[in-house]
Order: structure tokens, then C-alpha cells, then sequence
């Protein structure tokens, strides 16, 4: 952490901004599965596509990179059967219907592109709120991810990632419109944990279109 700070070369305030967002993300990460231990979990084990727009490098999260970027990403089945899991404590049921995940973000301005892959845990957290069959959801993604961008950069606009091979997490709020059709905000962090000498994470804020199939 200390090599990371020391590395990022933004103003204070900006520093600020960012360090915040991140730990907001990282409580988001704690206590959305704390919050449905006390109650009856529903994982979201179906197979999903999800298109985004993404603002690349968000600015108040001490970005430098610009443009948008266009998010592909495909959420398979999880592979643990809903009879199986059903059988479990809620404590334990949260967590173990992961689905694989296999994404992009392909940046429009030529800036650092991403291939992404890891595992995404999703859980209903309301549903026939607004009318019969919508809901609300809350998902987490954590796996990894292999960029294109710079390794060390001196240019104003650039990251000095350290590495092509980056650890990646986000952070999804869905609300389902039909049981089939969510629109979701999303915010993720690509970085590489303070394994290489530079590390200026990427984080990425938009929106995204989901299907179920």
C-alpha cells in the first residue's frame, strides 16, 4: 500500500477522493454478504450478458486516462446446483455459487484496453418492489485481468501499472426492470496489489445493460 501511495502522483485532494471511493468499495465487499447472513439467501446462479459504458480512469478516483469504455461480459451458470447449496447454513450460502466471468473494456480513446476473468457471486436483495417480478441485486467480481497500458510511464496522461497482469475487483447495484432485463451502476479497480515497483490502479465508473439466459 505504502509503495503504491508513494507511486501515485496525484494532487492531494484527488488522493483523497480516491482513497474514499476504494474504501467504500471494500466495506461494500464486507457487508453485503453480512447482510444476508441474517436472513434467507437467494444467489443469482443464472447465466448473464451484460453490456457497459464505462467512464475509463474516473477522474475522482485520481484518473488520468481518458475516454469511454465499452464493456462486454459474459456470466456463466454457476456450477453448484441450488439443491446443493439450499442445504447450507446462510452463512456459508452466500458464498459458494460463484459463476465464471470473462469480460473487456475496450477503451475508445486508445488508452489502456482490459481482457478480464474471475468469478462473480450475486444475491437478491428485494424483489416486487415497484411491480410483480423486479427486484434488486448486489454483486461482487474478484479475478484477474491482462491490459495493453504501460508498465512505467512518464507522459501526464498515462498509468505506470506496473504489470500486464493485474488483480481485478468490482463492485455491481442492479435493479431487474422484467426477470430477464437489470440495470445496474458498476464501479471496479484493476491494480497489482503492490507485487510490482509501480502501481496506478485503474477505476472504472458506469452503467451496464444485463440479459438473463
Amino acid at each position: 500500500m505504502n509503495r503504491w501511495l508513494r507511486h501515485c502522483r496525484f494532487g492531494k485532494r484527488g488522493g483523497h477522493w480516491r482513497r474514499l471511493a476504494l474504501a467504500g468499495i471494500a466495506a461494500g465487499l464486507a457487508l453485503f454478504p453480512a447482510s444476508l447472513q441474517a436472513q434467507s439467501v437467494t444467489n443469482l446462479t443464472f447465466g448473464e450478458l451484460k453490456f457497459g459504458v464505462l467512464a475509463h480512469d474516473a477522474g475522482f478516483l485520481g484518473g488520468k486516462e481518458h475516454g469511454v469504455d465499452f464493456n462486454p461480459e459474459i456470466i456463466m451458470p454457476s456450477p453448484v446446483p441450488d439443491a446443493w447449496a439450499a442445504g447450507l447454513p446462510a452463512y456459508l450460502r452466500w458464498m459458494v455459487q460463484p459463476r465464471p466471468t470473462f469480460g473487456g473494456e475496450i477503451n475508445s480513446s486508445h488508452y489502456t484496453n482490459q481482457f478480464y476473468f474471475g468469478t462473480t457471486w450475486t444475491w437478491l436483495l428485494a424483489n416486487n418492489i415497484f411491480q410483480p417480478g423486479d427486484a434488486f441485486s448486489a454483486g461482487i467480481f474478484f479475478g484477474g485481468a491482462v491490459n495493453d497500458g504501460e508498465i512505467v510511464s512518464s507522459k501526464s496522461d498515462r498509468k505506470s501499472l506496473g504489470s500486464h497482469i493485474l488483480f481485478r475487483e468490482s463492485l455491481e447495484l442492479g435493479y431487474w426492470i422484467t426477470p430477464r432485463i437489470e440495470i445496474s451502476g458498476y464501479i471496479d479497480h484493476v491494480s497489482n496489489a503492490g507485487f510490482a515497483r509501480y502501481n496506478q490502479s485503474i477505476n472504472d465508473v458506469g452503467a451496464r445493460l444485463g440479459f438473463r439466459f
